[in-house]
C-alpha cells in the first residue's frame, strides 16, 4: 500500500506528464493565435517534450517561456520559410495536374517528390532549433541530413505526425486541450534517439 501511494512511482510520474502535457498543449495553442508564432511555439514546446521525455523537466512554464523568447527570432524566420515553401510548392502541384501535356504530368510528380523532401526537413527543423545553437542555414541543412540519414525514422515520424494531424482535426474541439503536446511528446522519443547521436560522448550524461 505505501508503494500505491508513493508520488515517485511510475503511475503517478505518468500522470503528473500526462498533466504536464494537457498545460503544456493549452499554452502552445494559445501563444500560437497570433499564426506568425506558431514557429517559436512548436520549438518551445519541442523543448519542453523532448526533456520529459529523458525525465529531464523543470517547471514546464518556465521552461517554455525561456525557449519561446531565446527561438523567437529564428523560429519564425523558418516558420515563414516553411510557409513560403509549402505556397510555392503547392501552387506548382496544382498548376503542373491542370496541365495536359505529358511533361506536365512529370513535373506535377517532381514537385510531389520535392514536397516529400521538404516536409521531412520541415519535421526535424523545429526539435533541432529547440535542442542546437546553430545559423538559420545550418539549422535547415542539418534538419535535411538528418531527414536523409535517418530515413527510417524519418518515416516512422511523418506517419505519426500526419496520423495525430488528422486524429486533431477530426476531433479538434476534444483534441485542442491535448492533441498537440501529446503528439510532440511522443515523437520526442525519437528526436532524442537521433539528436543524441550528434552530442559529444562526454557531455551525453548531461544531454
Amino acid at each position: 500500500m505505501g508503494n500505491l501511494f508513493n508520488f515517485d512511482n511510475p503511475f503517478f510520474r505518468t500522470i503528473n506528464k500526462l498533466v504536464d502535457v494537457v498545460w503544456l498543449n493549452i499554452i502552445f495553442v494559445v501563444f500560437s493565435l497570433p499564426v506568425f508564432t506558431i514557429g517559436a511555439s512548436v520549438t518551445a514546446m519541442m523543448s519542453v517534450t523532448m526533456k520529459m521525455a529523458r525525465d529531464k523537466e523543470g517547471y514546464m512554464w518556465q521552461g517554455f517561456w525561456k525557449a519561446f523568447k531565446q527561438n523567437f527570432k529564428q523560429s519564425t524566420i523558418i516558420w515563414l520559410l516553411v510557409i513560403l515553401v509549402s505556397v510555392v510548392l503547392g501552387t506548382d502541384i496544382y498548376f503542373f495536374s491542370n496541365v495536359d501535356a505529358s511533361y506536365g504530368k512529370l513535373l506535377q510528380a517532381l514537385m510531389m517528390a520535392l514536397s516529400f523532401i521538404a516536409l521531412c526537413t520541415a519535421a526535424y527543423v523545429f526539435p533541432l532549433q529547440a535542442q542546437f545553437e546553430n545559423t538559420i542555414k545550418q539549422t535547415v541543412k542539418n534538419a535535411f541530413f538528418m531527414a536523409i540519414r535517418h530515413l527510417p525514422w524519418t518515416i516512422l515520424l511523418v506517419v505519426i505526425l500526419a496520423v495525430c494531424g488528422v486524429l486533431i482535426w477530426l476531433f479538434l474541439p476534444i483534441a485542442v486541450f491535448f492533441g498537440f503536446g501529446l503528439t510532440a511528446f511522443l515523437v520526442s522519443y525519437i528526436y532524442n534517439h537521433i539528436f543524441v547521436r550528434y552530442i559529444p560522448e562526454e557531455m551525453r550524461n548531461t544531454y
